[in-house]
Protein backbone atom coordinates (compact mmCIF):
# COMPACT_ATOMS: atom_id res chain seq x y z
CA UNK A 1 0.00 0.00 0.00
CA UNK A 2 0.97 3.72 0.00
CA UNK A 3 2.25 5.39 2.27
CA UNK A 4 1.04 7.28 5.36
CA UNK A 5 0.70 11.35 5.07
CA UNK A 6 2.56 12.84 7.95
CA UNK A 7 0.50 16.15 9.50
CA UNK A 8 3.35 18.77 9.75
CA UNK A 9 3.13 19.56 13.49
CA UNK A 10 5.48 19.43 15.96
CA UNK A 11 5.77 15.92 17.61
CA UNK A 12 4.91 16.70 21.69
CA UNK A 13 6.58 12.94 22.65
CA UNK A 14 10.03 13.95 23.03
CA UNK A 15 11.78 10.03 22.42
CA UNK A 16 9.56 9.98 19.25
CA UNK A 17 10.88 13.44 18.47
CA UNK A 18 14.58 12.40 19.09
CA UNK A 19 14.08 9.07 16.84
CA UNK A 20 11.60 10.47 14.18
CA UNK A 21 15.05 13.64 13.99
CA UNK A 22 17.69 10.43 14.07
CA UNK A 23 16.09 8.49 10.95
CA UNK A 24 14.77 11.68 8.93
CA UNK A 25 18.51 13.16 9.69
CA UNK A 26 20.39 10.33 8.07
CA UNK A 27 17.85 10.06 4.99
CA UNK A 28 18.95 14.02 4.30
CA UNK A 29 22.40 13.41 4.49
CA UNK A 30 22.05 9.85 2.04
CA UNK A 31 19.84 12.19 -0.20
CA UNK A 32 22.50 15.07 -0.15
CA UNK A 33 25.20 12.71 -1.44
CA UNK A 34 23.19 10.86 -4.28
CA UNK A 35 21.81 14.75 -5.59
CA UNK A 36 26.06 15.30 -5.29
CA UNK A 37 26.58 12.10 -7.42
CA UNK A 38 24.02 11.81 -9.46
CA UNK A 39 24.12 15.42 -11.08
CA UNK A 40 27.72 16.62 -10.03
CA UNK A 41 26.60 19.42 -7.80
CA UNK A 42 28.42 21.13 -4.40
CA UNK A 43 26.30 19.73 -1.56
CA UNK A 44 26.84 21.54 1.67
CA UNK A 45 24.14 20.39 4.70
CA UNK A 46 24.72 21.59 8.31
CA UNK A 47 22.05 20.44 10.94
CA UNK A 48 21.57 20.77 14.31
CA UNK A 49 19.57 19.05 16.49
CA UNK A 50 17.90 20.66 19.81
CA UNK A 51 20.42 19.40 22.41
CA UNK A 52 23.23 21.63 19.88
CA UNK A 53 24.74 18.00 18.32
CA UNK A 54 26.25 19.28 14.64
CA UNK A 55 25.63 16.87 11.70
CA UNK A 56 27.58 17.90 8.85
CA UNK A 57 28.09 16.78 5.08
CA UNK A 58 30.18 17.84 2.24
CA UNK A 59 30.48 16.79 -1.12
CA UNK A 60 34.13 18.19 -1.34
CA UNK A 61 36.58 18.85 1.19
CA UNK A 62 34.37 20.69 3.92
CA UNK A 63 31.32 22.44 4.78
CA UNK A 64 33.32 25.55 5.07
CA UNK A 65 35.12 25.27 1.37
CA UNK A 66 31.32 25.02 -0.16
CA UNK A 67 30.32 28.09 1.81
CA UNK A 68 33.15 30.22 1.28
CA UNK A 69 32.86 29.60 -2.56
CA UNK A 70 29.17 30.36 -2.52
CA UNK A 71 29.50 33.47 -0.79
CA UNK A 72 32.37 34.78 -3.21
CA UNK A 73 30.18 33.95 -6.31
CA UNK A 74 28.24 37.31 -7.16
CA UNK A 75 24.61 37.41 -8.39
CA UNK A 76 24.48 37.25 -12.10
CA UNK A 77 24.56 41.23 -13.27
CA UNK A 78 22.40 40.00 -15.85
CA UNK A 79 19.40 39.00 -14.13
CA UNK A 80 19.62 41.61 -11.45
CA UNK A 81 16.34 43.42 -11.32
CA UNK A 82 15.32 44.84 -8.19
CA UNK A 83 11.81 46.38 -8.12
CA UNK A 84 12.95 49.68 -6.99
CA UNK A 85 9.09 50.82 -6.72
CA UNK A 86 8.16 48.45 -4.41
CA UNK A 87 11.40 49.71 -1.73
CA UNK A 88 10.24 51.53 1.45
CA UNK A 89 12.69 51.44 3.22
CA UNK A 90 16.47 52.94 3.82
CA UNK A 91 18.43 50.01 4.59
CA UNK A 92 16.84 48.47 1.47
CA UNK A 93 18.35 51.38 -1.12
CA UNK A 94 21.62 51.06 0.94
CA UNK A 95 21.71 47.53 0.52
CA UNK A 96 21.25 47.37 -2.97
CA UNK A 97 23.46 50.18 -3.42
CA UNK A 98 26.66 48.46 -1.91
CA UNK A 99 26.19 45.61 -3.50
CA UNK A 100 25.94 47.57 -6.95
CA UNK A 101 29.08 49.22 -5.62
CA UNK A 102 30.83 45.92 -4.93
CA UNK A 103 30.02 44.67 -8.51
CA UNK A 104 31.36 47.43 -10.06
CA UNK A 105 34.29 47.19 -8.69
CA UNK A 106 34.66 43.70 -9.77
CA UNK A 107 33.46 44.74 -13.07
CA UNK A 108 35.81 47.16 -13.67
CA UNK A 109 39.06 45.00 -12.53
CA UNK A 110 37.67 42.14 -15.17
CA UNK A 111 37.64 44.82 -17.55
CA UNK A 112 41.25 46.21 -16.48
CA UNK A 113 42.74 42.52 -16.49
CA UNK A 114 40.92 42.02 -20.33
CA UNK A 115 42.33 45.45 -21.67
CA UNK A 116 45.67 44.60 -20.13
CA UNK A 117 46.00 47.16 -17.64
CA UNK A 118 48.47 46.20 -15.60
CA UNK A 119 47.88 48.92 -12.96
CA UNK A 120 44.91 49.58 -10.65
CA UNK A 121 41.59 50.74 -10.83
CA UNK A 122 41.27 54.05 -8.96
CA UNK A 123 38.16 55.62 -7.20
CA UNK A 124 36.68 58.20 -8.41
CA UNK A 125 34.33 61.08 -6.97
CA UNK A 126 31.58 59.76 -9.22
CA UNK A 127 30.33 56.31 -8.11
CA UNK A 128 29.94 55.43 -12.07
CA UNK A 129 33.07 56.31 -13.26
CA UNK A 130 36.51 55.35 -12.67
CA UNK A 131 39.89 55.96 -13.89
CA UNK A 132 42.72 53.42 -14.75
CA UNK A 133 46.03 54.30 -13.39
CA UNK A 134 48.54 53.22 -16.59
CA UNK A 135 50.94 55.01 -14.77
CA UNK A 136 52.13 51.65 -12.55
CA UNK A 137 55.67 49.66 -12.73
CA UNK A 138 55.71 47.17 -15.83
CA UNK A 139 52.50 49.31 -17.71
CA UNK A 140 53.64 49.92 -21.58
CA UNK A 141 50.08 49.87 -22.65
CA UNK A 142 50.49 53.74 -23.71
CA UNK A 143 47.65 54.63 -25.60
CA UNK A 144 45.84 53.88 -22.24
CA UNK A 145 46.99 56.43 -20.72
CA UNK A 146 43.58 58.56 -20.55
CA UNK A 147 40.95 55.48 -20.65
CA UNK A 148 38.33 55.61 -18.70
CA UNK A 149 35.79 52.50 -17.75
CA UNK A 150 31.99 54.31 -17.69
CA UNK A 151 29.69 51.59 -17.16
Amino acid sequence: MGHNKIVMKKIEDPTSRKQFYSNRKDNIVKKSNELAVVCGTDVALLMFSRAGQETTYSSKESVEDITIEAMKKSVNPRYYNPQVENIIYVQEVESYEQFLRSNMEQIQQSKAKLLGVQGFVQRNEYPAVSTVDTTAPGNESSYLNDYWLLF
